[in-house]
């Protein structure tokens, strides 16, 4: 939804500024026992009052409630670019999925690197071309690529560019068990709108195996991704018979839209 408060608006919620998070407030708002205001996530973090230091009520300032329910609430990552504006009910949901919410850098999934960048969803892509280039590439439909030497503790990472949206890819290898996975950089539940497939094929083009899963959200703990299943798992018999002498195997990872 998209639509400026008007003038009105914008003094009413002027009243609704939480005094800790100066976000605006949506019910339930807490009063304290000389009747100031605080939002329902802030209250659990301080012991008193933050502007009268007097102690929280359990009573609930159902006057403002009802002044927060009549107006239209702008996102709270507005200051980076987002114009949407929302009723009370509403607002909070958008602004776990919004493309303006600040992100740190996806790179601290990668062994041993840091990364104090933190900007927009829609700055990662540029971000990551700049800074960690050799991390990451365009995604050329069946273009073949390769594992080498593939052993306990083998990670392989790299952030993929496909169908306007980035993508982290990883291999890892267990004791004796090759893993992939692809998940979605960006909002969670947009993670199921996609496909992969990955293909591995012997030196000749003699055999192949392919695999073809869901993405996972970026959110997700790896550990638990790779557990589950819910991932490509080729075991080590399958790799060596696929596997050159020189240890390369040839793969090749296919990004589609469920749907397509």
């Amino acid at each position: 939804m998209q639509c400026e408060p008007s003038d009105l608006e914008q003094s009413l919620l002027s009243e609704l500024e939480c005094p800790v998070c100066i976000e605006y407030m949506v019910p339930p708002i807490i009063l304290c026992a000389n009747g100031h205001s605080i939002c329902d996530i802030c209250r659990p973090k301080i012991p008193h009052c933050p502007t009268c230091r007097q102690q929280f009520l359990s009573t609930r300032n159902v006057a403002l409630e009802k002044l927060a329910r009549q107006v239209k609430h702008p996102c709270s990552y507005q200051k980076y670019g987002c114009e949407e504006v929302f009723v009370h009910d509403t607002v909070r949901e958008h602004q776990q999925r919004c493309h303006y919410r600040p992100q740190t850098c996806p790179v601290y999934k990668l062994p041993n690197v840091k990364c104090s960048w933190c900007g927009i969803y829609n700055d990662i892509k540029k971000h990551l071309m700049e800074e960690h280039r050799g991390d990451c590439y365009e995604y050329v439909d069946g273009k073949f690529r390769v594992l080498r030497n593939i052993e306990p503790c083998m990670i392989l990472s790299r952030f993929v560019f496909a169908l306007n949206e980035v993508f982290f890819l990883r291999f890892q290898a267990n004791s004796d068990t090759l893993y992939a996975v692809l998940m979605y950089i960006g909002p969670a539940e947009n993670a199921a709108k996609y496909k992969y497939k990955v293909k591995f094929v012997n030196k000749d083009d003699t055999e192949s195996v392919t695999v073809m899963h869901l993405t996972r959200s970026f959110d997700e703990n790896l550990d638990v991704v790779f557990k589950s299943g819910n991932c490509v798992k080729l075991h080590y018999d399958v790799v060596s018979r696929l596997e050159t002498k020189e240890r390369v195997l040839r793969y090749k990872t296919v990004i589609f839209r469920v749907g397509d």
